[in-house]
């Protein structure tokens, strides 16, 4: 039986809620509850959320708001109950992102100046040993998908022509993005085979991912047509380097090839963000959401960890300017001549 203090408490509550409730117009009360909608409908973290103490806040903040875009600094009260540091929310001019300063301070010099230059794949032969990156790939469009495929495609295949005893692959300035034209364009590392699905927050696995003949395919579907195809390496020995900067894609990728032999990951502890990610975009295209969906299991539907760990630790500055002479490359390199 509950004492008379926390029926209280409770009673308390329940006042603050809906007199908060009862001073926002109608527009603006249903504006917050469809925002609280999509989290609770859709977010990976739902269920770690108190959303009757999340919601209360929300309303109580919001209880002055005359306009859809003084909800903002109300609404980011739901964002920061969920946590999910991979999450954007945008409202006409304003954005909000729950602060992950600890992952910026892991960021060197080295990565900053790189990612002011662009993505670049950067394939070159050193010595017996090729070596190329993986870049952030933020494209939607299935064209602009077959592109990006093809053009990591494209450089693996020179890099090929020199029969390289073995191979490098840098995913520490893949800060993400979407990840169908990089598998595609590093297919021909992998044979046949099951490597991953997602699991959405009540436990539902689906969009099954898989490489089948030199492709890469989601639920059976070909993600990218590649026009010029080369033998396959599924048995290649490679060191793939990650790091800070490998997020989201760039994690989930790492994580795939964690999966494969003759493989070794090195370097160091990933961004924390291997998950999949949904917008939604509504109120007239004025308010976008960005949130977690789901984690990424493997074959046997076990979930990956979010964040991605090296077999070998590598400490030491990296050196995009000078790759011939970073310390994550040159211990790679010596794995593969082993």
């Amino acid at each position: 039986m509950k004492n008379k203090y926390t029926i209280i408490a409770i009673c308390m509550f329940a006042f603050v809620h809906y007199s908060a409730m009862a001073q926002i117009a109608d527009s603006i009360r249903v504006h917050i509850d469809s925002c609280l909608s999509i989290l609770q409908e859709h977010s990976l973290y739902v269920n770690s959320v108190n959303w009757d103490e999340t919601r209360t806040k929300v309303f109580e903040k919001a209880k002055t708001a005359k306009t859809k875009v003084q909800t903002f600094e109300a609404l980011k009260i739901a964002f920061d109950a969920l946590g999910d540091k991979h999450a954007a929310y945008y409202h006409g001019d304003d954005s909000y992102k729950i602060d992950n300063s600890e992952l910026i301070k892991r960021y060197s010099d080295s990565i900053k100046v790189a990612w002011t230059r662009g993505p670049r794949i950067d394939g070159r032969m050193i010595g017996d040993i090729a070596y190329f990156s993986v870049p952030f790939m933020g494209i939607n469009k299935q064209e602009q998908i077959d592109w990006y495929a093809n053009w990591l495609y494209d450089e693996v295949a020179k890099l090929q022509k020199h029969n390289p005893k073995g191979w490098v692959i840098d995913l520490r300035l893949n800060g993400g993005g979407n990840i169908r034209p990089m598998l595609t364009g590093l297919a021909m590392f992998f044979g046949d085979g099951i490597v991953s699905y997602y699991r959405d927050k009540n436990g539902k696995n689906s969009d099954e991912a898989a490489f089948s003949k030199g492709n890469f395919l989601m639920d059976g579907k070909l993600q990218a047509a590649i026009k010029n195809k080369i033998t396959g390496m599924p048995y290649a020995k490679v060191a793939v380097i990650i790091g800070a900067g490998t997020a989201s894609s760039g994690e989930i990728t790492a994580a795939v090839f964690s999966q494969r032999h003759n493989t070794l990951l090195l370097g160091d502890s990933t961004a924390g963000l291997a998950n999949a990610t949904n917008g939604f975009v509504f109120n007239n295209n004025k308010t976008y959401f960005l949130i977690s969906t789901a984690c990424i299991t493997d074959p046997h539907k076990i979930p990956f960890p979010q964040t991605i760990q090296p077999n070998l630790f590598i400490k030491g500055n990296d050196a995009f300017n000078d790759i011939g002479n970073d310390i994550a490359v040159n211990k790679a390199i010596e794995w593969l001549r082993q």
